[in-house]
């Protein structure tokens, strides 16, 4: 009698599992990096023009005065951004991934509806915020008086450099490390929502200002829903330069805006503006998955 050959079932279909999701401590690295980076580059930056300027009679008043003028203010923000563009493309270089894909450095239509709500967008967050700041229905940000005593203390030479670097420089570099390298990671982890939510968030806490630093989390949460339904942040680079250099036109070129009526006139333009922008953004950008491993 012949053995029987058992009869085996089939076996089970693999089953694929969940790509794992990527770890976030990369972005609060490179975060606490440009943070570190940026307050020793503008101390070393000042300290040295301090130095040279004054020469064996430095002191630290002369220091902070170097800190508020137009070279030390300058110097110190390019060094800034260097580090940031830093950051970000050393972090998409290490990725796994296309350092322009983890970047999402990526080429998408631009549609000039997109580009202007946009933009507009982030222009209201500006009038609503100053025109507050103006009526003393909030503190005044130190760092934007500052900025904007140094801007209209320029040459005419001296103002289209300034507000070409304050314009442009921001626009590329800050969007390339918070919407591309931190919100990409934070998102793929997290979701959209907490994921622009907590980048906006440490955008702001990198001004080191708290007025600027709120303008700047509202502002972020705007750019961060561009850049992730549009799948690419050069639609939010756009925005955010162009903002920057027509709040820098306006400050080489405006006067002291103190009117009561016109800042009640801007905070009502704002207030409108706004919410229109995010409807029209809301509706015009169709939702993209960019939950991919980063």
């Amino acid at each position: 009698m012949s053995e029987l050959t058992p009869i085996l079932p089939p076996p089970l279909p693999a089953v694929a599992s969940a790509p794992a999701k990527p770890r976030v401590w990369p972005a609060f690295v490179a975060f606490v990096a440009l943070l570190f980076l940026e307050v020793i580059a503008a101390a070393v930056v000042v300290i040295a023009l301090a130095v040279i300027q004054y020469g064996p009679q430095v002191n630290a008043a002369k220091v902070l005065a170097i800190a508020e003028s137009a070279p030390g203010l300058l110097i110190s923000f390019v060094f800034t951004m260097a580090l940031a563009a830093g950051l970000a493309l050393v972090g998409g270089w290490l990725s796994p991934q296309f350092w322009r894909d983890r970047l999402r450095l990526r080429r998408v239509p631009l549609k000039g509806g997109i580009l202007l709500m946009g933009t507009l967008g982030v222009m209201s967050v500006g009038m609503i915020l100053s025109s507050c700041m103006e009526l003393h229905w909030l503190p005044r940000s130190h760092a934007l008086d500052v900025l904007d005593r140094m801007m209209k203390s320029l040459s005419p030479g001296g103002a289209i450099v300034a507000v070409t670097l304050l314009g442009l420089l921001p626009g590329l570099v800050e969007e390339l490390l918070f919407r591309g390298y931190i919100q990409t990671r934070l998102v793929a982890r997290w979701g959209a929502t907490w994921g622009i939510f907590w980048t906006a968030l440490l955008f702001g806490i990198s001004h080191l200002d708290p007025m600027q630093g709120l303008f700047a989390v509202i502002v972020g949460c705007i750019l961060g829903f561009v850049a992730y339904r549009s799948g690419s942040i050069i639609p939010a680079m756009i925005c955010h330069a162009v903002n920057n250099l027509a709040s820098g036109l306006i400050a080489v070129t405006a006067g002291d805006l103190t009117d009561r009526a016109a800042n009640l006139a801007m905070l009502f333009c704002g207030v409108v503006i706004l919410p229109l922008a995010i409807s029209y953004l809301r509706v015009r950008l169709p939702p993209v998955n960019t939950s991919s491993t980063a």
